[in-house]
């Protein structure tokens, strides 16, 4: 089964490829902190293929496409209708809502 990859963001299938490589500014501050033994802080994370959208400019890794970002927005609909359900909500929803009336009113 093929599968296209998309942007989490916008879910533009526009994408481009980079590989990381040597990070100067880690290399410098690993440096900076142990002395020499620090510049091999420069290569932290060189090997990690990032893609970009082309469309909206968001970056992400290879596998964290439309099915991480989908599984997310299940969770936070499950979240939201678990707080709709809840007394609490509904009891501090109408209060403010009695608040406002009389602000408006009086």
């Amino acid at each position: 089964m093929e599968r296209e990859i998309k942007c989490p963001k916008c879910s533009s299938t526009q994408l481009t490829a980079d590989k990381k490589g040597f990070s100067g500014k880690k290399a410098v501050a690993g440096a900076l902190l142990t002395g020499g033994i620090g510049l091999l802080a420069g290569t932290i994370g060189s090997n990690k293929v990032m893609l970009t959208c082309l469309s909206c400019g968001h970056q992400f890794q290879v596998g964290q496409d439309l099915d991480a970002a989908a599984q997310k927005k299940k969770i936070e609909r499950e979240q939201q209708d678990k707080m709709m359900k809840s007394p609490i909500f509904w009891i501090v929803f109408i209060g403010g809502m009695i608040l406002i009336l009389r602000a408006c009113i009086g």
